[in-house]
Protein backbone atom coordinates (compact mmCIF):
# COMPACT_ATOMS: atom_id res chain seq x y z
CA UNK A 1 0.00 0.00 0.00
CA UNK A 2 1.59 3.58 -1.21
CA UNK A 3 1.76 5.58 2.10
CA UNK A 4 2.64 9.39 2.15
CA UNK A 5 4.03 10.91 5.38
CA UNK A 6 1.56 11.92 8.02
CA UNK A 7 1.41 13.59 11.02
CA UNK A 8 0.89 10.69 13.50
CA UNK A 9 -1.04 11.85 16.83
CA UNK A 10 -2.90 10.34 20.09
CA UNK A 11 -6.14 11.13 20.67
CA UNK A 12 -7.76 10.28 24.15
CA UNK A 13 -11.13 8.06 23.72
CA UNK A 14 -14.47 9.85 24.19
CA UNK A 15 -15.78 7.01 26.82
CA UNK A 16 -14.33 6.05 29.89
CA UNK A 17 -13.60 2.20 28.69
CA UNK A 18 -12.48 3.48 25.29
CA UNK A 19 -8.92 3.83 25.90
CA UNK A 20 -6.68 5.66 23.12
CA UNK A 21 -6.54 6.12 19.59
CA UNK A 22 -3.68 6.32 16.67
CA UNK A 23 -4.91 9.62 14.23
CA UNK A 24 -3.40 10.54 11.51
CA UNK A 25 -3.21 13.82 10.11
CA UNK A 26 -5.48 14.69 13.37
CA UNK A 27 -8.79 13.09 10.90
CA UNK A 28 -8.54 9.63 10.25
CA UNK A 29 -8.21 7.10 13.11
CA UNK A 30 -6.15 3.68 12.45
CA UNK A 31 -8.48 0.63 11.97
CA UNK A 32 -8.04 -3.02 11.74
CA UNK A 33 -7.78 -5.20 8.54
CA UNK A 34 -11.29 -5.91 9.91
CA UNK A 35 -12.16 -2.23 9.56
CA UNK A 36 -12.70 -2.38 13.47
CA UNK A 37 -11.30 1.00 15.27
CA UNK A 38 -8.15 0.62 16.89
CA UNK A 39 -8.14 1.31 20.24
CA UNK A 40 -5.72 0.93 22.93
CA UNK A 41 -5.77 0.48 26.35
CA UNK A 42 -3.13 2.78 27.85
CA UNK A 43 -1.11 5.60 26.79
CA UNK A 44 1.94 3.97 26.55
CA UNK A 45 1.15 1.53 24.23
CA UNK A 46 -0.69 3.53 21.94
CA UNK A 47 2.45 5.87 21.87
CA UNK A 48 4.26 2.62 20.97
CA UNK A 49 1.85 2.07 18.09
CA UNK A 50 2.39 5.46 16.71
CA UNK A 51 5.97 5.72 16.82
CA UNK A 52 5.69 2.54 14.35
CA UNK A 53 3.02 4.32 11.84
CA UNK A 54 5.39 7.19 12.31
CA UNK A 55 8.17 5.32 11.24
CA UNK A 56 6.80 4.01 7.82
CA UNK A 57 8.18 5.94 4.69
CA UNK A 58 7.19 5.21 0.81
CA UNK A 59 4.58 1.91 2.11
CA UNK A 60 3.21 0.42 4.81
CA UNK A 61 5.13 -2.47 6.06
CA UNK A 62 3.05 -4.34 8.77
CA UNK A 63 6.26 -6.73 9.04
CA UNK A 64 8.12 -3.66 10.22
CA UNK A 65 4.97 -3.01 12.72
CA UNK A 66 5.24 -6.22 14.77
CA UNK A 67 3.32 -4.23 18.15
CA UNK A 68 0.38 -2.99 16.16
CA UNK A 69 0.14 -6.00 14.30
CA UNK A 70 -0.44 -7.88 17.61
CA UNK A 71 -3.01 -5.27 18.63
CA UNK A 72 -4.91 -5.55 15.27
CA UNK A 73 -5.31 -9.24 16.35
CA UNK A 74 -6.76 -8.83 19.60
CA UNK A 75 -8.72 -6.55 18.30
CA UNK A 76 -10.33 -8.58 15.14
CA UNK A 77 -9.25 -12.14 16.58
CA UNK A 78 -10.50 -12.12 20.90
CA UNK A 79 -12.56 -15.19 20.40
CA UNK A 80 -9.48 -17.32 19.37
CA UNK A 81 -7.43 -17.78 22.27
CA UNK A 82 -8.57 -21.27 22.28
CA UNK A 83 -7.22 -22.51 19.69
CA UNK A 84 -3.36 -20.24 19.92
CA UNK A 85 -3.34 -21.83 22.87
CA UNK A 86 -3.64 -25.10 21.60
CA UNK A 87 -0.82 -24.10 18.72
CA UNK A 88 1.30 -23.16 21.43
CA UNK A 89 1.06 -26.15 23.22
CA UNK A 90 2.27 -28.07 20.30
CA UNK A 91 5.45 -26.26 20.18
CA UNK A 92 5.88 -27.60 23.78
CA UNK A 93 5.51 -30.83 22.81
CA UNK A 94 9.06 -30.75 20.94
CA UNK A 95 10.45 -27.91 22.61
CA UNK A 96 13.94 -27.01 21.25
CA UNK A 97 15.52 -26.58 24.77
CA UNK A 98 14.36 -29.96 26.18
CA UNK A 99 16.19 -31.49 22.94
CA UNK A 100 19.54 -30.95 23.61
CA UNK A 101 23.45 -32.28 21.48
CA UNK A 102 24.82 -35.60 22.82
CA UNK A 103 27.95 -35.82 24.50
CA UNK A 104 29.55 -37.41 22.44
CA UNK A 105 27.83 -35.82 19.37
CA UNK A 106 29.26 -32.55 20.08
CA UNK A 107 30.97 -31.76 23.70
CA UNK A 108 31.23 -28.72 23.22
CA UNK A 109 27.75 -27.67 22.44
CA UNK A 110 26.67 -29.92 24.93
CA UNK A 111 28.10 -28.17 27.44
CA UNK A 112 26.84 -25.00 26.26
CA UNK A 113 23.42 -25.71 26.21
CA UNK A 114 23.76 -27.31 29.73
CA UNK A 115 25.35 -23.93 31.08
CA UNK A 116 22.28 -21.87 29.36
CA UNK A 117 19.60 -23.76 29.08
CA UNK A 118 18.78 -25.77 32.68
CA UNK A 119 18.21 -22.64 34.21
CA UNK A 120 15.90 -21.72 31.82
CA UNK A 121 14.23 -25.28 32.28
CA UNK A 122 14.82 -25.50 36.01
CA UNK A 123 12.81 -22.07 36.35
CA UNK A 124 10.33 -23.35 34.52
CA UNK A 125 9.64 -26.71 36.01
CA UNK A 126 9.71 -24.62 39.30
CA UNK A 127 7.43 -21.48 38.36
CA UNK A 128 4.54 -23.84 36.71
CA UNK A 129 5.18 -26.68 38.97
CA UNK A 130 5.52 -28.86 36.48
CA UNK A 131 8.26 -31.35 34.64
CA UNK A 132 10.15 -31.03 31.47
CA UNK A 133 11.23 -34.24 30.11
CA UNK A 134 14.91 -33.35 28.38
CA UNK A 135 16.62 -35.79 26.00
CA UNK A 136 19.58 -35.81 23.98
CA UNK A 137 18.27 -38.55 21.38
CA UNK A 138 16.90 -37.81 18.22
CA UNK A 139 14.09 -39.75 18.52
CA UNK A 140 10.58 -37.74 19.77
CA UNK A 141 10.42 -38.02 23.80
CA UNK A 142 6.86 -36.79 24.58
CA UNK A 143 6.19 -34.55 27.23
CA UNK A 144 4.24 -35.14 30.56
CA UNK A 145 0.39 -35.07 29.63
CA UNK A 146 0.14 -33.48 33.05
CA UNK A 147 2.74 -30.58 32.12
CA UNK A 148 0.92 -30.27 28.68
CA UNK A 149 -2.27 -30.15 30.87
CA UNK A 150 -0.99 -27.19 33.55
CA UNK A 151 0.61 -25.06 31.17
CA UNK A 152 -2.29 -25.15 28.75
CA UNK A 153 -4.83 -23.99 32.07
CA UNK A 154 -2.10 -21.50 32.74
CA UNK A 155 -2.40 -20.07 29.37
CA UNK A 156 -5.91 -19.33 28.83
CA UNK A 157 -6.63 -17.63 32.12
CA UNK A 158 -4.27 -15.53 30.26
CA UNK A 159 -5.89 -11.79 29.50
CA UNK A 160 -7.40 -12.27 26.21
CA UNK A 161 -5.31 -9.14 24.68
CA UNK A 162 -1.92 -10.95 25.79
CA UNK A 163 -2.86 -14.42 23.89
CA UNK A 164 -1.24 -12.67 20.57
CA UNK A 165 1.81 -11.53 22.38
CA UNK A 166 2.29 -14.91 23.93
CA UNK A 167 1.38 -17.13 20.70
CA UNK A 168 3.44 -14.37 18.37
CA UNK A 169 6.82 -14.98 20.65
CA UNK A 170 6.26 -18.58 20.82
CA UNK A 171 6.25 -19.38 17.23
CA UNK A 172 9.20 -16.32 16.57
CA UNK A 173 11.53 -17.90 19.23
CA UNK A 174 10.58 -21.67 18.00
CA UNK A 175 10.30 -22.62 22.08
CA UNK A 176 7.00 -21.94 24.29
CA UNK A 177 9.30 -22.23 27.34
CA UNK A 178 11.75 -19.29 26.28
CA UNK A 179 8.61 -17.94 25.79
CA UNK A 180 6.60 -18.03 28.60
CA UNK A 181 9.96 -17.36 30.65
CA UNK A 182 10.48 -14.43 29.20
CA UNK A 183 6.65 -12.96 29.70
CA UNK A 184 6.32 -14.06 32.69
CA UNK A 185 9.48 -12.69 34.33
CA UNK A 186 12.17 -15.26 34.01
CA UNK A 187 14.07 -14.27 31.35
CA UNK A 188 14.85 -10.77 29.83
CA UNK A 189 13.72 -10.25 26.17
CA UNK A 190 17.88 -10.27 25.07
CA UNK A 191 18.04 -13.16 27.06
CA UNK A 192 15.46 -15.38 25.10
CA UNK A 193 17.25 -14.08 22.39
CA UNK A 194 20.28 -15.79 23.45
CA UNK A 195 18.90 -18.60 24.33
CA UNK A 196 16.75 -19.05 20.90
CA UNK A 197 19.68 -18.91 19.30
CA UNK A 198 22.29 -20.47 21.27
CA UNK A 199 22.45 -22.96 18.27
CA UNK A 200 22.60 -20.88 15.43
CA UNK A 201 25.40 -18.68 16.93
CA UNK A 202 27.22 -21.74 18.09
CA UNK A 203 27.36 -22.74 14.68
CA UNK A 204 28.14 -19.00 13.02
CA UNK A 205 30.78 -19.14 15.16
CA UNK A 206 32.25 -22.46 14.09
CA UNK A 207 31.52 -21.63 10.21
CA UNK A 208 31.02 -18.03 9.54
CA UNK A 209 27.98 -15.95 8.99
CA UNK A 210 25.52 -16.44 5.54
CA UNK A 211 25.82 -12.74 3.77
CA UNK A 212 23.78 -10.97 7.10
CA UNK A 213 21.14 -13.62 7.10
CA UNK A 214 21.55 -14.45 11.06
CA UNK A 215 22.02 -10.71 11.97
CA UNK A 216 18.91 -9.72 10.01
CA UNK A 217 16.60 -12.69 11.45
CA UNK A 218 17.94 -11.85 14.65
CA UNK A 219 17.34 -7.98 14.53
CA UNK A 220 13.61 -8.69 13.65
CA UNK A 221 12.89 -11.05 15.78
CA UNK A 222 14.25 -8.84 18.72
CA UNK A 223 11.85 -6.67 17.69
CA UNK A 224 9.10 -8.96 17.58
CA UNK A 225 9.64 -10.26 21.42
CA UNK A 226 10.07 -6.68 22.07
CA UNK A 227 6.49 -5.86 21.30
CA UNK A 228 5.20 -8.82 22.46
CA UNK A 229 6.50 -7.68 26.17
CA UNK A 230 6.19 -4.06 25.82
CA UNK A 231 2.01 -5.46 25.56
CA UNK A 232 1.64 -8.00 27.98
CA UNK A 233 3.26 -5.51 30.14
CA UNK A 234 0.97 -2.78 29.50
CA UNK A 235 -2.20 -5.33 29.59
CA UNK A 236 -0.72 -6.45 33.72
CA UNK A 237 -0.40 -2.97 34.25
CA UNK A 238 -4.29 -2.10 34.26
CA UNK A 239 -6.20 -1.63 37.71
CA UNK A 240 -9.43 -4.20 38.14
CA UNK A 241 -11.87 -2.10 36.50
CA UNK A 242 -9.85 -1.32 33.70
CA UNK A 243 -8.13 -4.64 33.06
CA UNK A 244 -12.27 -6.26 33.36
CA UNK A 245 -13.70 -3.38 30.51
CA UNK A 246 -10.69 -4.56 28.13
CA UNK A 247 -11.62 -8.15 28.91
Amino acid sequence: KQWYQRRVAITAGITTDAGYQVTLDNKSNVKTPLRNLLVLPTEALANAVAVEWDLQRDSIIFALMPLTTLCFKATDKPHEGAALVEHMTDFLRTDTVCYRAGPKEDQQLHSLEKSRWNPLTDWFSEHYHVHLALTTDIMLTPQPEQTISTIRSHLLKQHPWTLPAYHHSTTSLKSLVISMAMLDGGLSAEEAIACAYLESDYQMDRWGEVEWGHTIDKARQSADVAAAVLLVNEIRSLDGGRLQAWS
